[in-house]
């Protein structure tokens, strides 16, 4: 997360907080995975509290490799895979689901040349300004066409899937890509995580939309029996 280790560890907080009430939210256990996203994003943002805090020792702890490489996994390599899969799992139409695989397929694509990215060499944490920037080599120079493949997997699948209103998870996404790229340029690892992690109100939206239409669904089969 960017601006200090209170905001961090704040937002865990505030994450956890959402993910249960997303949990309670949730009707079935194909819900579960979709759900779940604001709770892994407190774990996330509670490991660069700790990223902070290490940077900001004197001197700078040595855990802040191992801690650093541990978000990196998260914002790199859990969430391109995940969001497919979740969304892939709410879905009822076959032809979509089908689509959400190909997502799915381009997310563990991205997450295993970034995985390779973050693991095989030394991720640096650094403060810059008031975020932590990461400075990661990309063997190859593949970074472009992997952060493609992490954009179907993470937003464009979003856009693919039936579920009611799942587009305003997408557009929430982009707009914030948007603000973390002009406003924090050189950062967006650490701040688009951190705008991603704040929407997750929009996940609790969404959950209680599928949770009426389960009910709803559930009364008419009432009635037409």
């Amino acid at each position: 997360m960017c601006f200090s280790a209170t905001a961090s560890f704040t937002a865990s907080a505030l994450l956890v907080v959402a993910g249960t009430i997303a949990i309670r939210t949730s009707v079935r256990s194909q819900q579960w995975a979709f759900a779940s996203i604001p709770l892994l994003f407190a774990v996330q943002q509670f490991l660069e509290g700790f990223v902070w805090l290490g940077l900001s020792a004197v001197p700078p702890s040595p855990d802040v490799p191992t801690l650093a490489r541990a978000y990196l996994v998260f914002a790199q390599v859990l969430w391109p895979v995940w969001v497919p899969l979740s969304l892939w799992l709410l879905e009822v139409d076959a032809r979509r689901r089908q689509r959400l695989l190909w997502c799915m397929g381009a997310g563990v694509l991205a997450a295993a040349y970034l995985g390779w990215a973050v693991l095989a060499s030394s991720p640096v944490a650094s403060i810059d300004g008031h975020q932590v920037h990461y400075t990661i080599h990309y063997p190859g120079e593949l970074q472009h066409p992997s952060s493609a493949l992490y954009f179907v997997a993470t937003v464009l699948s979003t856009f693919v899937s039936s579920a009611r209103r799942m587009g305003l998870l997408g557009l929430a996404l982009i707009l914030t890509y948007v603000v973390a790229v002009m406003g924090f340029p050189g950062n967006v690892i650490s701040v688009w995580c951190y705008f991603a992690a704040l929407i997750s109100g929009v996940i609790i939206f969404l959950l209680h939309g599928l949770s009426v239409n389960e009910h709803n669904n559930g009364r008419l089969e009432d009635d037409l029996a």
